[in-house]
């Protein structure tokens, strides 16, 4: 009867021990997200840097003309990117990537946020990991599941 009390017991804390140490990989691509790539008038050197990119911003009207990607860095970080397009009044050069990258585990604890700003624009986007509910800053709205912003 002692064996198996002591071959359950190590049974168990081996158990716990693979349960603490292994970690999952958080869904950080909305399931209504499109698999996309970066317009053509973004320069290589930026979409060289970003891949498994998923469009998470298609039908939110409240994030206008900016377009924001779920993605995953050089470094395996969990990635939100704002492409900011070209203006009107603009040469065609007055476009922005700003990013917000971080590990795995700090994504499925928080999400990945950036601010952005420039030539009169600014907001931000926090990609949300799933099942997140903390309140969200002053100043953000939560647009979808995985998505908030800010403008």
């Amino acid at each position: 009867m002692r064996k198996l009390a002591l071959a359950l017991l190590a049974a168990g804390a081996a158990l716990t021990l693979v349960g603490c140490t292994a970690t999952a990989d958080p869904q950080f691509a909305p399931p209504s997200g499109s698999p996309a790539e970066f317009p053509d008038w973004v320069r290589e050197d930026f979409a060289d840097e970003y891949s498994d990119l998923t469009l998470v911003s298609e039908g939110i009207a409240e994030a206008g003309d900016d377009l924001i990607y779920s993605a995953r860095d050089n470094k395996d970080n969990v990635c939100v990117v704002v492409v900011v397009p070209p203006t009107d009044g603009g040469n065609g050069d007055d476009w922005f990537v700003s990013a917000g990258c971080g590990p795995t585990a700090i994504f499925a604890e928080r999400g990945a946020m950036v601010s952005y700003g420039g030539g009169g624009r600014s907001g931000g986007a926090h990609l949300l990991p799933p099942g997140f509910d903390e309140p969200l800053e002053a100043g953000w709205s939560r647009v979808s599941p995985q998505l908030a912003i800010r403008n």
